[in-house]
């Protein structure tokens, strides 16, 4: 199979560059593409394939931030986003309507594997939103003020999910280039407990040997002493990623089991931020069915409705929902529970169950554990990945020195373009060039997040691209892969 290709007319290019115009006079923009150059103009897009003005079909490797879920222009969402403009259109969510029942009816019941633990949904506009609706229900179930967050965690920009977000690089704040200055967004931040960073442990800790003599991981036993070092009565949750979004791992098996146990012993909820890895990424629907546990509050989003219509979920179980069935609580939203973004979210939830696509996901996920490995023993640039299902995290390093190009406390400095070489971001640009689109979040990691309903076919063309593309990354580094181990 080859990547599709078809010529824009004149018409077509003159409108994309009005387009691009308008584009850099009017709107206010984050983030930059590698050199701060631009991709292009999209102008449709359909499954995992996005295609610009001029006529380029990229196959969507990154799938616009992990978000797509069914895919680009899913014909089941499709039709369900018309025909709620033509019925309901929009109504404030006091009233029952049909989408968002069902929608409900699905992330409680038919996701949730059997469980009877989840008690409700409120929907709101976006994955950082749910975050906000998720930190106000554990204050005011607990009546505690304080959540304690993680080294390396990304939860959303707005004010709140960004007191709990340690990743600079997406938390809000603003580097000025020219001097290099950081203005801080955030107010204040939570309680930091070290990040379960295997790979590179905060702690010194060794990856197989790290534990007390009852099992318990460094990361857990400090998290506990952060925890009381704040005071436990003061404390309403502790928030986690299974799944890092904005670092480069995940949990060891271990984590979350003894995370659950110690804020159970605690007293104090589990907040579970499934934005990037809920709804069938890993394999499962949601990630903690990895480990055998359930949290006290979910937060989903981004995948939640392909991204299709803005929309986000906090989910919480069934004692917080009985707790809140008691009383009013006064956080009305004029989007939230939105006819157009729920009815995205129940024909989302209705095709992967339909097309069985969280099964599909894990052996399509066990294919690409596969080629990865080849690859890391071809390239010796690539150094480990980690994930499962339809999520991956790759690390690179510098096989002069096996060492990473970026030093980790410079991982979120985008600043130092011009003093540190980021290999996410010549893979990037080279697998741009061969017809893939990748986006290089940290300079010496970068993941693979596709939409659910990829094809062998199309992942292997992806996967082809970044071999390549690491070949030529080694061959740039000053070696060949010629006898390299990884």
């Amino acid at each position: 199979m080859t990547i599709p290709t078809e010529a824009a007319s004149e018409d077509e290019v003159d409108r994309a560059a009005q387009v691009v115009d308008w584009d850099n006079r009017y709107v206010m923009h984050a983030h930059r593409w590698p050199g701060g150059g631009s991709l292009g103009t999209a102008v449709a897009a359909k499954g995992v394939w996005l295609t610009l003005d001029d006529g380029t079909k990229l196959l969507d490797l990154h799938g616009q931030y992990m978000s797509m879920g069914v895919g680009h222009n899913h014909p089941r969402v499709r039709a369900a986003l018309h025909k709620a403009v033509d019925g309901l259109g929009y109504c404030v969510e006091l009233f029952a309507h049909e989408n968002k029942g069902r929608a409900a009816k699905l992330l409680i019941e038919d996701t949730m594997e059997g469980s009877d633990w989840a008690g409700r949904v409120r929907f709101v506009a976006s994955g950082s939103e749910a975050v906000e609706a998720a930190l106000m229900v554990a204050r005011i179930y607990t009546g505690r003020q304080v959540v304690v967050t993680r080294q390396l965690a990304q939860h959303g920009w707005t004010a709140g999910a960004a007191t709990v977000s340690t990743s600079a690089i997406n938390r809000g704040d603003y580097f000025d280039l020219p001097t290099g200055q950081v203005r801080n967004a955030t107010v204040q931040h939570a309680p930091i407990a070290p990040a379960p960073f295997c790979a590179a442990c905060p702690l010194g800790q060794t990856p197989g040997t790290c534990g007390d003599s009852d099992g318990t991981l460094a990361c857990v036993r400090e998290t506990e002493r952060t925890i009381r070092s704040v005071g436990v009565h003061n404390v309403a949750a502790f928030i986690t990623e299974l799944y890092n979004g904005a670092g480069a791992y995940i949990v060891p098996p271990q984590y979350p089991r003894q995370i659950r146990e110690m804020t159970e012993r605690l007293g104090i909820l589990w907040i579970d931020d499934e934005v990037v890895a809920g709804v069938g990424r890993t394999g499962k629907w949601w990630a903690f069915q990895h480990y055998g546990v359930t949290p006290d509050i979910v937060v989903a989003g981004k995948g939640l409705s392909s991204s299709a219509a803005p929309v986000g979920a906090c989910i919480v179980s069934r004692t917080i929902s009985d707790f809140f069935d008691t009383g009013v609580w006064t956080a009305a939203g004029s989007f939230h529970g939105h006819p157009l973004s729920v009815a995205a979210v129940a024909a989302t939830l209705e095709a992967i169950i339909e097309e069985n696509l969280v099964d599909r996901a894990a052996t399509l996920g066990e294919y690409v554990r596969a080629r990865l490995s080849e690859m890391m023993d071809k390239h010796p640039s690539f150094d480990s990945f980690e994930g499962r299902g339809l999520g991956w995290i790759l690390n690179f390093v510098n096989p002069e020195s096996n060492r990473q190009w970026t030093p980790s406390d410079r991982w979120y400095d985008i600043t130092a373009d011009g003093e540190t070489f980021k290999p996410s971001e010549f893979l990037t640009e080279a697998c741009a060039a061969r017809g893939v689109l990748l986006f290089p979040f940290l300079p010496n990691s970068m993941h693979l997040g596709p939409a659910l309903t990829i094809t062998k076919e199309e992942m292997d063309i992806g996967l082809n691209a970044l071999d390549d593309a690491l070949s030529e990354l080694d061959t740039w580094a000053g070696r060949t892969t010629d006898g390299c181990a990884g």
